[in-house]
């Protein structure tokens, strides 16, 4: 037993040796240019590479109201649908008017009895001061009559401040649209009993056109905002979720007065036209903010980069296809590109990956056509760049 597994472990030693002997091999024939690496390549390109930062946000109304009853009594009628677009003044509901009704014409009434005694106390009166011309009329007789004609008088607005107050009620009873919007869920139906003091709205009208674009950028932003919102408009594109989204712009039209402390943020506001109805309001959107344009940057992928202790470089293959380690300095980077400040020039090839099998000198074999740099503007990227 004790020979038979002896003999295994000195098979498995021997294999080793012999991998590890031709791992070297092979790593001493590509240092040599025998066997070139095959690496993705890619050409430096100049180009204007926009400067964004890219977060998510989301859809607000520009106005949100619920509509409630201003007086008690029955629904007796429902004069839209749910989900309809409905403009301002637009009769929603109609309660019960007959206690209203009732109300109004007994306080006419009340007025019209008010003034007939107010026109008799002020005939009245005007004969006591005639007759205390004429010496006949007592100053007690007169200061009565007086009186009785100014409160008569006053009887009479009364009636009047009663007759405005039932004609209020009559007129809540046709609750009408305080905005143009779009209608949501029906939450009363004819025959329910609705009343001023309910805590649920009739309905919730939303007005989604314009709507708010809401968003937050992490504050070390704010310096540039505030520069650019001074000097010229900031714009945003802003993309809906789900399959066949359309990229809307919309300016920047609102700047929080205040960085949220709990999450290092500041927030902004962009205001669209939404006529076409592209946005929904409460939906979550992919928000682009065009902070501006670096132009002419020599622009390589992103992958090509290699970052170390003594900085950060890139493996530039020369004419006889071997590579050398070059220090570069990079501006910023995207998710996909990385901007060049100095130590690369446009038209220089670089490779993109296998990055830890080169070393100076290393012989490369292109593994496919030269890359087309990426679009600064990819959709699926949600991280704020840098500027």
């Amino acid at each position: 037993m004790a020979t038979a597994s002896s003999c295994r472990i000195q098979t498995w030693v021997l294999l080793a040796c012999a991998a590890l002997s031709l791992a070297c091999e092979s790593r001493s024939k590509a240092a040599k240019g025998e066997e070139p690496v095959p690496v993705a390549i890619a050409v430096a390109e100049k180009k204007n590479v926009a400067r964004e930062v890219r977060v998510f946000g989301s859809v607000d109304a520009s106005s949100t109201v619920d509509v409630r009853a201003q007086v008690q009594g029955l629904v007796t009628q429902v004069h839209f649908k749910e989900g309809d677009f409905v403009k301002r003044g637009q009769l929603l509901f109609t309660v019960d008017t007959r206690p209203y009704s009732a109300s109004l014409a007994a306080a006419q009434a009340e007025l019209l009895r008010n003034r007939a005694v107010a026109d008799q106390m002020r005939v009245e009166a005007e004969r006591a001061n005639a007759l205390r011309q004429e010496g006949v009329a007592s100053d007690r007789d007169v200061a009565k009559a007086n009186a009785d004609a100014a409160s008569s008088a006053a009887d009479v607005k009364l009636g009047q401040a009663q007759i405005a107050s039932a004609s209020l009620n009559v007129a809540f009873t046709r609750i009408t649209a305080p905005i143009d919007g779009r209608t949501g869920a029906l939450l009363v139906y004819p025959g329910n009993l609705v009343k001023a003091t309910d805590a649920q709205p009739l309905v919730v009208l939303r007005s989604i056109s314009p709507v708010y674009v809401r968003f937050a950028v992490p504050q070390e932003y704010l310096t540039t905002i505030r520069e650019r919102l001074g000097k010229q408009p900031l714009t945003v594109r802003v993309t809906p979720r789900g399959e066949g989204a359309k990229t809307v712009e919309a300016p920047v039209t609102f700047l929080e007065n205040s960085v949220d402390a709990s999450t290092g943020t500041v927030t902004l506001k962009a205001t669209y036209s939404n006529a076409g109805q592209e946005l929904w309001p409460g939906s979550s959107v992919d928000v682009v903010l065009v902070m501006g344009m670096d132009e002419d940057a020599t622009v390589v992928p992103e992958p090509a980069l290699q970052r170390s202790q003594s900085g950060t470089l890139v493996f530039v293959i020369g004419q006889d296809g071997r590579v050398t380690p070059r220090p570069v300095k990079v501006l910023r980077t995207t998710e996909t590109q990385a901007l060049i400040a100095s130590g690369l020039e446009p038209g220089e090839r670089v490779a993109t990956d296998g990055l830890l099998r080169l070393r100076k000198g290393t012989k490369v074999a292109e593994t496919a056509p030269p890359a087309k740099l990426a679009a600064s503007t990819n959709p699926e990227q949600k991280r704020p760049e840098g500027l």
